[in-house]
């Protein structure tokens, strides 16, 4: 169950944990997972009620893994429990290549967000997968770390 979005603590200091304008949920790891991995559902699991109860780090590349629930906020072991943003600010695995307000989507490195790029004049002859977007950057990436804030999608 996600954390209230009723009660708020508005601390002061410094980091992402000051203020409790963020919302955790709890899952577990159906693989090994690092702190700030993006995570999707487990739509792999044999079982329908794991499909909503494990996670995986969020990619294109997997047909099961492209339904992103927010971001790792601990490293955690196979069958392991982890909490993971869900809504608000965290640190997140972004791309090299984010800056300050970059929109962010999941992509073809498992856990890491890209930046998401729309412009296109292709004149009708292709086709993009476009996925939803998870967050925008509060900053540019530092080692491919980036603070953002997640939209709540779960």
């Amino acid at each position: 169950m996600p954390t209230s979005t009723l009660i708020q603590f508005l601390g002061e200091g410094a980091g992402t944990d000051t203020s409790a304008r963020r919302q955790v949920a709890t899952f577990i790891a159906a693989e090994a997972i690092a702190a700030n991995d993006a995570v999707s559902l487990d739509l792999a699991q044999a079982i329908d009620g794991d499909k909503a109860l494990k996670v995986m780090k969020a990619d294109t590349g997997t047909a099961t893994d492209k339904c992103f629930v927010g971001v790792a906020l601990e490293a955690a072991a196979v069958g392991a429990r982890i909490d993971v943003c869900i809504a608000g600010i965290c640190e997140a695995n972004v791309a090299g290549t984010t800056a300050a307000g970059s929109v962010l989507q999941i992509g073809s490195t498992a856990g890491q967000l890209d930046v998401r790029t729309t412009a296109v004049n292709e004149g009708g002859a292709a086709t993009f997968n476009l996925f939803p977007v998870c967050g925008i950057a509060a900053h540019a990436d530092v080692g491919n770390v980036a603070t953002i804030f997640v939209f709540k999608q779960f």
